[in-house]
């Protein structure tokens, strides 16, 4: 949920589809290398189903690795957390203008007609 409030703020407006879909797949891009990546340790470690000797450097190596990103919180903007989130008073006005102009003469119509009929 993080990552997706701040890929909200950094996104331009009317490409939020397109940069949700490049967020997933860096996601998926991250996990899959990091289970491959987790393999190879374990592998370069000799590090089996019955032989632990080296599961110690295993999990330092993986303790280390789990902090690097705190090094990448610079890139962060310093910025009003509702700043780019919310609309301002005037957009919201001119919606509402809108949406209630179109809703005069609205009439609903069932789009079933029968349950029973095939």
């Amino acid at each position: 949920m993080p990552m997706l409030v701040l890929s909200s703020k950094l996104c331009p407006s009317g490409i939020e589809g397109t940069f949700f879909a490049l967020l997933m797949s860096i996601d998926n891009v991250g996990l899959l290398s990091a289970s491959w990546g987790g393999g190879f340790v374990l592998h370069i470690l000799r590090i089996t189903r019955t032989r632990f000797d080296n599961i110690w450097l295993a999990i330092l190596i993986r303790n280390i690795l789990r902090i690097t990103p705190l090094w990448l919180l610079f890139l962060v903007p310093r910025a009003d957390p509702t700043s780019s989130i919310l609309p301002t008073t005037e957009t919201m006005d001119s919606k509402v203008a809108i949406e209630t102009s179109d809703t005069t003469n609205v009439e609903l119509v069932s789009l079933v007609h029968s349950v029973d009929a095939k």
